[in-house]
Parts: C-alpha cells; sequence; structure tokens
C-alpha cells in the first residue's frame, strides 16, 4: 500500500508538459527588436528538388510553446520517417517564469542534406517526452507538387 502511495506523490509533483503552440519550416525567421513582433518567410511543407543527394542552403524552424513550468531540457531533432533515424538536432534548456509565457524557439540548420525523397519531420521533446511535431516532404522532378505549399529548387 505504501508503494502505490509513493507513485502517486510522484506523479502529483511531476511538472506539466508544455504545450506547443506551432511549429512551421520556413525559408527565413525576422524579429523585429522595437516591437518583438516575428515574421515568418517563405513557409513551407513540401521542398522539390532536381537531383539527389542535395543540401538545403537554409532551413528555419520557428517553435512556440506555452504552459511550461520552470526548466526543461529541450530536444529538437529533424528525422527521415523512412528510417526514424535523427538527421541533426539540437538540445538545450528552457525555462518558463509562469504557465502563461510564450517561449519562442528559432532554430535554423545550414546546409541540411537530403539524399533521397522521402517524408520528414521536426520533433519537440521536453524532458525526453515528445509534445509536438512537423513532418514535410522532399520530392524529385519526377514527383508531382501535392496541392500544398512548397520550395521549388532549380
Amino acid at each position: 500500500m505504501t508503494e502505490n502511495n509513493d507513485n502517486k506523490a510522484a506523479k502529483s509533483t511531476q511538472k506539466p508538459t508544455p504545450s506547443v503552440l506551432s511549429i512551421n519550416v520556413c525559408d527565413s525567421i525576422i524579429r523585429d527588436e522595437t516591437t518583438k513582433k516575428v515574421s515568418l518567410v517563405g513557409l513551407f511543407n513540401t521542398i522539390r528538388v532536381n537531383n539527389f543527394p542535395y543540401s538545403h542552403p537554409s532551413l528555419h524552424v520557428y517553435i512556440a510553446l506555452t504552459n511550461g513550468h520552470g526548466k526543461y531540457q529541450t530536444d529538437i531533432r529533424f528525422l527521415s520517417l523512412s528510417d526514424n533515424k535523427p538527421i541533426v538536432g539540437m538540445k538545450g534548456h528552457l525555462e518558463f517564469q509562469n504557465p502563461l509565457q510564450v517561449v519562442e524557439l528559432n532554430v535554423c540548420w545550414q546546409k541540411l542534406l537530403f539524399k533521397k525523397p522521402g517524408e520528414f519531420v521536426v520533433q519537440v521533446l521536453c524532458d525526453g517526452a515528445p509534445i509536438g511535431e512537423r513532418k514535410f516532404i522532399v520530392i524529385g522532378p519526377e514527383h508531382k507538387i501535392p496541392p500544398t505549399s512548397g520550395t521549388e529548387v532549380r
């Protein structure tokens, strides 16, 4: 009986996981230093390339989180869904002053290498728990562009 009460106590002291407000993939992110407003430029969910392997010059990911309580170890990973292996990632600490605070992250990967077409995902984890993800695809010239926005490389 004591063990069960210990488990309840551990669960009640566990802090809540932050909520994801947005994960956006784009060409660039501009923050106005006066107003602190963010502009996302060139949002996309499809990259069309002529040849593989392809090195994307600059891929930005904008992430907004809220409902955090204190400090979290945050991991942002970029994966290929065909093998579920991380291509690139970064880790760091986030701290929320209060649960209403919105923490914004701007992650930029330079010369990200796509060896073949496929589905990819940006995953966000806090304290080891996945809290959100954003999928997008990379296609070759033989593929028809899906009816969503995309970036075409020539």
